[in-house]
């Protein structure tokens, strides 16, 4: 993987590193407090994306930001929104099976200077704020130096602060990286549903079937139509000939 800082972007130097270029310089004072208080209370986590890169079958929990990591061709990134501690990320509930580039961005095609990735989109669960979107994965295409974040922004509208990715297509409406205290990790968790671009596709045939099958019933419509005149008009002729013959 090809990994590069990209220049210009805050970054929290003063947390561990999984969670660097994640969490804002406003989060750095409650980490630092957190090292001094000792092993008191359980640790604390923050509430915010957590991002992973899919190596080798396995979700890996990066070390930098979304917006500091600029994934090659062919690369499957995941995101999943929720709490979880700086040693400690939650990964996308996908099974990587049904996620992979070939699945995903197999049939889309990149131009010149332009590569394909896989994002894997996993909202979460409730977690106060409000019913999360249902999972999805999309094929990103974008400029080949774009990071991961930039990538994102193709396909779904970003709420950014300082550099940090806060929101994803409205979720969650507010707040980025909030401390939680005494944060709880849940364990194990079952894969879930993600909606593939196939799924939209299907829709979009269904769509074009049907409006093709409407089409089709409206031009066939006028053609009854002079049928109807035609067989009026003739049996009007036949009326009038009979009349004729009469006379």
């Amino acid at each position: 993987m090809n990994r590069r800082d990209r220049k210009g972007l805050p970054l929290a130097t003063l947390l561990p590193r999984r969670v660097v270029g994640a969490l804002s310089s406003l989060l750095v004072a409650g980490a630092a407090v957190t090292a001094l208080a000792g092993p008191a209370h359980a640790e604390d986590g923050y509430q915010y994306w957590n991002y992973f890169h899919l190596e080798n079958d396995t979700w890996a929990f990066s070390d930098v930001g979304a917006a500091e990591f600029v994934p090659e061709d062919g690369g499957v990134e995941g995101l999943r929104f929720g709490t979880s501690t700086p040693s400690q990320g939650i990964e996308p509930r996908a099974d990587l099976a049904e996620v992979g580039f070939d699945t995903v961005c197999g049939d889309t095609e990149a131009g010149e200077g332009e590569k394909r990735v896989v994002l894997v989109v996993d909202f979460g669960v409730e977690e106060g704020n409000g019913t999360p979107p249902e999972p999805r994965a999309d094929c990103a295409v974008g400029d080949e130096s774009a990071s991961t974040q930039e990538l994102l922004g193709e396909v779904a509208d970003l709420r950014v602060e300082s550099g940090m990715l806060c929101g994803v297509d409205g979720y969650p409406a507010k707040g980025c990286g909030e401390a939680v205290p005494d944060a709880e990790m849940g364990g194990e968790e079952q894969t879930v549903a993600f909606a593939l671009p196939s799924d939209g596709a299907d829709d979009a045939s269904t769509s074009d079937a049907a409006a093709d099958e409407a089409e089709e019933g409206s031009s066939v419509w006028p053609l009854v139509g002079v049928g109807l005149v035609v067989v009026l008009l003739a049996a009007l002729a036949l009326v009038l000939a009979r009349r004729n013959r009469t006379a």
